[in-house]
Protein backbone atom coordinates (compact mmCIF):
# COMPACT_ATOMS: atom_id res chain seq x y z
CA UNK A 1 0.00 0.00 0.00
CA UNK A 2 1.03 3.26 -1.02
CA UNK A 3 2.12 6.55 1.31
CA UNK A 4 1.47 9.58 0.35
CA UNK A 5 2.05 12.31 2.48
CA UNK A 6 0.55 16.26 2.31
CA UNK A 7 2.66 18.51 3.72
CA UNK A 8 1.01 21.44 5.55
CA UNK A 9 1.56 23.82 2.63
CA UNK A 10 0.14 21.18 0.41
CA UNK A 11 -2.85 20.96 2.81
CA UNK A 12 -3.17 24.76 2.64
CA UNK A 13 -2.71 25.33 -0.81
CA UNK A 14 -5.54 22.79 -1.77
CA UNK A 15 -8.95 24.61 -1.84
CA UNK A 16 -11.89 22.51 -0.39
CA UNK A 17 -13.31 21.01 -3.79
CA UNK A 18 -9.65 19.46 -4.63
CA UNK A 19 -7.11 16.92 -4.35
CA UNK A 20 -3.60 16.02 -5.80
CA UNK A 21 -4.21 14.19 -8.82
CA UNK A 22 -0.47 11.92 -10.27
CA UNK A 23 -0.38 12.48 -13.91
CA UNK A 24 1.07 10.71 -16.13
CA UNK A 25 2.44 11.62 -19.22
CA UNK A 26 3.83 9.63 -22.14
CA UNK A 27 7.70 10.52 -23.29
CA UNK A 28 8.18 7.35 -25.91
CA UNK A 29 7.10 5.98 -28.75
CA UNK A 30 8.86 2.32 -28.38
CA UNK A 31 7.89 1.47 -25.10
CA UNK A 32 4.34 1.87 -24.37
CA UNK A 33 5.43 2.43 -20.42
CA UNK A 34 7.78 5.21 -21.07
CA UNK A 35 6.80 8.90 -19.38
CA UNK A 36 6.78 11.14 -16.82
CA UNK A 37 4.64 12.16 -13.29
CA UNK A 38 3.67 15.14 -12.84
CA UNK A 39 1.41 16.54 -10.05
CA UNK A 40 -1.38 18.88 -10.11
CA UNK A 41 -4.37 19.80 -8.45
CA UNK A 42 -7.24 18.95 -9.45
CA UNK A 43 -11.41 19.87 -8.46
CA UNK A 44 -12.91 16.33 -7.29
CA UNK A 45 -15.61 16.58 -10.18
CA UNK A 46 -12.76 16.52 -12.59
CA UNK A 47 -10.82 13.42 -11.53
CA UNK A 48 -11.41 11.13 -14.37
CA UNK A 49 -13.26 7.74 -13.90
CA UNK A 50 -9.82 5.72 -13.98
CA UNK A 51 -8.14 7.40 -11.40
CA UNK A 52 -7.09 5.21 -8.80
CA UNK A 53 -7.16 6.74 -5.21
CA UNK A 54 -3.65 6.74 -3.34
CA UNK A 55 -5.30 8.58 -0.27
CA UNK A 56 -7.99 10.66 1.19
CA UNK A 57 -7.00 13.45 -0.74
CA UNK A 58 -4.85 11.82 -3.06
CA UNK A 59 -5.50 10.49 -6.79
CA UNK A 60 -3.52 8.57 -9.75
CA UNK A 61 -3.73 8.01 -13.16
CA UNK A 62 -3.62 4.44 -13.38
CA UNK A 63 -0.36 4.04 -15.30
CA UNK A 64 0.87 6.21 -12.17
CA UNK A 65 -0.52 4.48 -9.83
CA UNK A 66 0.71 1.05 -10.66
CA UNK A 67 4.54 2.55 -10.19
CA UNK A 68 3.46 4.49 -7.27
CA UNK A 69 1.40 1.74 -5.11
CA UNK A 70 4.42 0.28 -3.14
CA UNK A 71 6.54 3.95 -2.30
CA UNK A 72 6.25 6.52 0.42
CA UNK A 73 6.03 9.87 -1.75
CA UNK A 74 5.60 13.56 -0.04
CA UNK A 75 3.87 15.79 -1.81
CA UNK A 76 4.51 19.58 -1.28
CA UNK A 77 3.57 23.06 -2.71
CA UNK A 78 5.95 25.77 -3.33
CA UNK A 79 3.96 28.92 -4.50
CA UNK A 80 5.00 30.85 -7.76
CA UNK A 81 3.37 34.06 -7.99
CA UNK A 82 -0.61 33.33 -8.06
CA UNK A 83 -0.07 29.85 -8.95
CA UNK A 84 0.66 27.05 -7.40
CA UNK A 85 3.39 24.54 -7.79
CA UNK A 86 2.76 21.09 -6.12
CA UNK A 87 5.95 18.91 -6.43
CA UNK A 88 6.71 15.20 -4.99
CA UNK A 89 10.18 13.90 -3.19
CA UNK A 90 10.20 11.87 -6.06
CA UNK A 91 13.89 11.75 -8.86
CA UNK A 92 13.43 14.10 -11.38
CA UNK A 93 13.92 10.88 -13.61
CA UNK A 94 11.33 8.81 -11.50
CA UNK A 95 9.66 7.89 -15.08
CA UNK A 96 12.12 6.26 -16.54
CA UNK A 97 13.61 4.56 -13.39
CA UNK A 98 10.11 3.04 -12.79
CA UNK A 99 10.02 1.86 -16.04
CA UNK A 100 13.09 -0.06 -15.92
CA UNK A 101 11.83 -1.26 -12.67
CA UNK A 102 14.61 0.77 -10.35
CA UNK A 103 12.10 3.24 -8.63
CA UNK A 104 12.40 2.26 -4.93
CA UNK A 105 13.08 3.84 -1.89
Amino acid sequence: MSSITLTPAALDALRGDEVVYFDWHVTGLCCADAGEFSVRALRRTKVPRRARRLGDQVYAHPTAWVHLAELTVAVDCRPLGRWRRFISDLPPDAGLRSCLGRLTR
